[in-house]
C-alpha cells in the first residue's frame, strides 16, 4: 500500500458535473471530494466537465483523474475509455465493467446466466401484465424518470423501448452494500437498509435531509446478512469492479429471496450519501475512504 506521502505527490484532477440529468448530485460529489482532499494537502484540481472542454481533461496531464462523473459519459465507460487510450490512471471501474453495469437489463441477463440471480420480472409488449409495475430508465441512476403504474386502464401510457424497463414491483425491505477494494481483496462495508415514506427511494428521497432513515447493520437475520454480504461480493468480483461499486437489493416480503435491483460503479459521495455513511460506520471517514478508493486505481 502506498503511503501518504507518496499518494500526495500526485497530480490528482477531480472531474466532475457532466452533462447527464445527474449533474447536480455529480458536483456535489465532486466538490466534496476536492475539498477533502485539498483541505488534506493533496495536490488536487477540479474540473466541472461539459461536452466543449472535454479535450482539456488531458491538456492538465494528470497523474491520476478522480472520476466523479454520475450517468452518460462517466458511468458508461467514455471517459475511463479516454483515460485508457491517453494511459492515465483513473478511478473506478474500466470501460468495459462501467458499460455493462450502466446497462440494467444486460447486467440482470448476465448475472442470471453466471451465477442465477434473481431479479424483477421484465414485462415485454405482448406479456400478460400483473399491476402494480414500475416504469425506469434502463440507464442512469438517482432514481430519476422512475413511476409506478397501479392502474390497469393506464396501460396505454406504458413505453416499451430500449431504454425504458418495465419491472413488476417487489415488496419488501431495501438494502444495499458497498464493496471497496482494500489492498488485494475486496472488502464489504455493512448492509444498509432504508426507510421512506414515498412510493418509492425517488430522488427527494435520497437527497433530503430527513426524507428516508438508514438502519445500520439492516434489520435482517445473521444468515440474511451473511448471504446479501457474499453475494455482493461476488457480483463485484465476477463484473471485474474495481475502487467501490454500491449494489442495490430488495429482500421480498412474500417469499424472503434477495432481488438485485443494480450495481452502481460511481455510488454518491456527497454528505447525505450512503457509502460514505456505511465507511463510517467501519471506523473508515471519509478522507481515508478516498485513499482507498485512490490508492487502489494506482
Amino acid at each position: 500500500m502506498k503511503k501518504d506521502s507518496q499518494i500526495k505527490k500526485l497530480e490528482i484532477l477531480v472531474v466532475a458535473g457532466g452533462w447527464s440529468n445527474e449533474r447536480e448530485i455529480s458536483l456535489m460529489s465532486g466538490k466534496n471530494i476536492f475539498q477533502c482532499l485539498e483541505k488534506n494537502n493533496f495536490k488536487v484540481k477540479f474540473f466541472d466537465l461539459s461536452k466543449k472542454n472535454i479535450h482539456l481533461i488531458f491538456k492538465n496531464k494528470p497523474q491520476l483523474i478522480f472520476n466523479a462523473l454520475h450517468g452518460e459519459f462517466g458511468e458508461d465507460g467514455g471517459l475511463p475509455y479516454l483515460a485508457k487510450k491517453s494511459k492515465t490512471p483513473i478511478t473506478h471501474s474500466n470501460d468495459l465493467t462501467s458499460a455493462l453495469c450502466f446497462n440494467k437489463r444486460l447486467l440482470k441477463l448476465f448475472l442470471k446466466k453466471e451465477l442465477n440471480v434473481l431479479s424483477p420480472k421484465e414485462y415485454k409488449f405482448k406479456d400478460k401484465i400483473n399491476f402494480p409495475i414500475i416504469s425506469k430508465p434502463n440507464w442512469g441512476g438517482s432514481s430519476k424518470g422512475i413511476s409506478i403504474i397501479y392502474d390497469p386502464k393506464k396501460i396505454s401510457k406504458i413505453k416499451f423501448k430500449e431504454d425504458i424497463l418495465n419491472e413488476e414491483v417487489i415488496r419488501g425491505k431495501e438494502l444495499t452494500v458497498t464493496i471497496i477494494e482494500d489492498g488485494n481483496s475486496t472488502k464489504a462495508l455493512g448492509v444498509t437498509e432504508i426507510e421512506f415514506d414515498s412510493q418509492h427511494y425517488d430522488y427527494k428521497s435520497k437527497y433530503t435531509k430527513g426524507k428516508s432513515r438508514h438502519h445500520i447493520p439492516a434489520r435482517i437475520s445473521y444468515l440474511e446478512n451473511k448471504n446479501i454480504l457474499t453475494l455482493s461480493k461476488k457480483i463485484f468480483s465476477l463484473c471485474r469492479c474495481q475502487s467501490i461499486a454500491r449494489l442495490d437489493f430488495i429482500l421480498s416480503k412474500k417469499n424472503k429471496k434477495f432481488y438485485f435491483l443494480e450495481i452502481n460503479t460511481h455510488p454518491g459521495l456527497t454528505k447525505l450519501s450512503l457509502a460514505p455513511e456505511q465507511a463510517l460506520h467501519q471506523d473508515l471517514n471519509y478522507l481515508n475512504l478516498l485513499k482507498k478508493i485512490i490508492i487502489s486505481s494506482l
